[in-house]
């Protein structure tokens, strides 16, 4: 969340270090949850839904046009719901 924080935060043209650490965060999360899946602690949907945040995080990352911002901070959106529903309170 951290590192996707920081690329809305500074809003860097495409291809910048900060998406490139947002990417690596995102897919070792995504490793976690597989392996989740595997032990079955962990649900597809949840699997889907980050996949998801990463595809949008991606687009950001290697645009055809300007990057989508508001695309981006949607994912950020989906990424705390889902963060909530895999570590509650």
């Amino acid at each position: 969340m951290a590192a996707l924080d920081r690329v809305l935060a500074h809003r860097p043209k495409k291809d910048d270090h900060a998406f490139s650490q947002a990417t690596h965060c995102l897919t070792a999360f995504r490793d976690e949850l597989i392996e989740g899946h595997r032990r079955q602690a962990c649900t597809r949907e949840r699997l889907t839904h980050l996949n998801g945040v990463l595809s949008v995080v991606l687009a950001g990352h290697f645009p055809l046009g300007d990057v989508p911002w508001s695309e981006l901070d949607k994912a950020r959106g989906w990424l705390s719901d889902l963060l909530d529903a895999v570590e509650p309170d």
